[in-house]
């Protein structure tokens, strides 16, 4: 069924490798989740220390995230439903460049207002990009070893934020937040690799997705 749909979107048979997408959203999330444990844990010390806010302040930035983060995560999961595996592409990379952003912002947010707005924001790209890359992954799964992809991208995940939490923690201390949140900016933009690797295969497909 998968492979007839791919046909009926434009995308040849001979070049659908299921493989291939699950490695990249793997990869992809390692690099992704990891530049966001860079700061996760210590986000409230840069609130509370460097922007003189309150832990309030913090919990505060941190539900603007989740509440913005919910709100487009319903919309975009209905709006992309029934579009293109191209189209499910083309938005996984905007959110994640969205996210990108949103880092860069918090680099030189120096009001408490500033932080707020990045945090929206950064619910905003994680929101898009969430249920378009979720869609392609598990669209793509060998059903045969489902569990098996699930249980390797838990632990390539959750192995790389552990290492991440660490590494930010030590970033932070030397060289700033500054510094950290170019870092997770920059370690998140390299998310989109592994999907224009793959997508590279589909020019066309999604040259007619975007003209559309």
């Amino acid at each position: 069924m998968i492979k007839d749909n791919l046909i009926d979107k434009g995308i040849p048979s001979k070049q659908y490798h299921a493989s291939s997408i699950v490695r990249a959203y793997i990869i992809s999330e390692t690099l992704i989740w990891s530049a966001w444990n860079f700061i996760a844990p210590i986000v409230a010390i840069f609130i509370t220390d460097i922007q003189k806010g309150t832990i309030d302040n913090a919990a505060t930035a941190y539900s603007i995230y989740l509440v913005s983060r919910v709100f487009f995560e319903l919309y975009t999961g209905k709006y992309l439903t029934r579009k293109s595996i191209a189209y499910k592409f083309l938005m996984t990379v905007l959110g994640i460049t969205i996210i990108s952003i949103s880092y860069v912002g918090l680099a030189f947010s120096e009001l408490l207002t500033q932080t707020y707005i990045f945090y929206a924001l950064l619910g905003l790209g994680i929101g898009i990009a969430t249920p378009a890359k979720n869609s392609l992954f598990s669209s793509h799964l060998d059903k045969s070893t489902d569990a098996a992809q699930w249980g390797i991208l838990d632990a390539s995940v959750f192995l790389s934020m552990a290492l991440a939490a660490v590494i930010g923690g030590f970033i932070a201390r030397v060289y700033g937040f500054t510094t950290l949140f170019i870092i997770a900016a920059v370690a998140n933009f390299l998310g989109i690799i592994p999907y224009l690797l793959y997508v590279k295969k589909w020019k066309k497909s999604i040259e007619e997705t975007i003209l559309s």
